[in-house]
């Protein structure tokens, strides 16, 4: 009776002992993972910091369409769609713990939240929507997806998806090049 004991104590002792070495290998992996996500979220970030400056319409050269600023110390960018038109628009990202979000403040009258994730290619930024202010229903027109794809440092490529209805109804892509800065000559008299 003692062995039988003895062996049924040594038996949990070892099951609780794998048990716990998997636990640590499971809390392992999720902090590595979580790790990625964070990192993944600052890559992100940092590619849409690096979209600083004033574009304009490819085909449009001379008017700018686009004009984007880093503000609160690195923490947010601001980017104004059409400034200075009556179809101005703005939209701001941000991290939001391992995530990086984006509001956009919409002609249609109401503010779509988008949450960023690597498309399928490096160079591609992926928009889906999660959630929307002053939109009464899903149904409403609403920008619902988007792709920013950064073909090189001077130029980007971006496709946002409307939806009406609870489905697709129109895309709206837009190709952009960086706009040089002027240089200030001076004057000589």
């Amino acid at each position: 009776m003692i062995h039988r004991s003895l062996a049924t104590g040594l038996l949990l002792f070892v099951l609780a002992l794998v048990n716990s070495t998997g636990a640590v290998e499971i809390d392992a992996e999720a902090k590595t993972n979580d790790r990625k996500e964070a990192n993944q979220a600052k890559a992100i970030f940092e590619k849409i910091k690096s979209l600083s400056g004033e574009w304009e319409h490819k085909d449009l050269k001379g008017q700018v369409a686009l004009s984007v600023r880093v503000i609160a110390g690195g923490s947010a960018v601001v980017e104004r769609q059409f400034p200075g038109s009556p179809m101005e628009m703005v939209t701001v990202y941000h991290l939001d713990g391992d995530d990086v979000m984006l509001n956009h403040y919409c002609m249609l009258g109401n503010q779509p939240r988008l949450k960023a994730t690597i498309g399928d290619k490096k160079n591609t930024i992926v928009f889906n929507f999660v959630s929307a202010t002053n939109l009464a229903s899903i149904n409403d027109a609403h920008m619902h997806q988007g792709k920013l794809t950064f073909v090189d440092k001077d130029s980007i490529s971006s496709t946002w998806t409307k939806f009406v209805g609870g489905k697709a109804a129109e895309e709206h892509s837009f190709e952009m090049i960086r706009r040089k800065k002027e240089r200030k000559s001076e004057k000589v008299r």
